[in-house]
């Protein structure tokens, strides 16, 4: 996929985070789970195991005085052994480290609506980031990968799904719409960042910037 086919495909960009979450951005960028989780307040053991280990619920860390909250991965619990969906030699530990290396963006908004309304009726509210595609294509260069799975489900079939090649850079992925955006090592620039809002459960929104 070249630059202009992602842009034809992708006129939507966008994440969704916990009320709260577009303030420790601004400051601090897009971070992902492992760079939060190396900077939390932890022990080697509570570190370790984050960093290798699916998430049954949702984490509230300490990062440098900051309360961070890190997403269940409840649905990877769908399956009683989680290796039974990897291949290429992955095992759990490897597929945990991948998710965990990058943020994740939503590359239309029907798959962002579905996300943002399970966590408004659980939260009450949750942070909606907008981004250019073209900027973001442009700022995060060959760390920007894409696939064409929705790496938070599991589908209800035997057999590998799970690849090491799961996630491809730019080059590397074929002329369709991916199902998420994903930036390696999270992305300190917001120039791509044109609208963020806290959206709330009783259809209230609050423009951020």
């Amino acid at each position: 996929m070249t630059p202009d086919q992602f842009l034809n495909r992708c006129k939507v960009i966008c994440h969704v985070g916990p009320v709260g979450v577009w303030e420790q951005i601004s400051q601090h960028g897009f971070r992902t789970a492992e760079q939060l989780i190396l900077d939390a307040d932890l022990t080697e053991e509570e570190r370790q195991a984050l960093l290798s280990t699916p998430r049954r619920e949702s984490v509230r860390l300490n990062v440098r005085g900051e309360a961070v909250i890190l997403r269940d991965q409840g649905p990877l619990f769908a399956r009683k052994d989680l290796k039974s969906i990897l291949g290429d030699g992955l095992n759990v530990s490897d597929w945990i480290q991948l998710l965990n290396q990058r943020v994740y963006f939503f590359t239309d908004e029907t798959s962002m609506r579905k996300l943002l309304d399970k966590y408004l009726r659980i939260d009450g509210g949750q942070d909606v980031i907008w981004l250019s595609p073209l900027k973001l294509v442009e700022t995060a260069g060959v760390r920007l990968e894409l696939t064409s799975q929705n790496t938070g489900t599991i589908a209800r079939r035997s057999g590998a799904q799970r690849m090491s090649d799961t996630f491809a850079p730019l080059w590397r992925f074929t002329d369709r719409k991916p199902t998420e955006a994903t930036i390696v090592g999270g992305l300190d620039d917001l120039s791509p960042v044109f609208r963020a809002e806290r959206c709330f459960a009783d259809g209230r929104r609050q423009i951020l910037t």
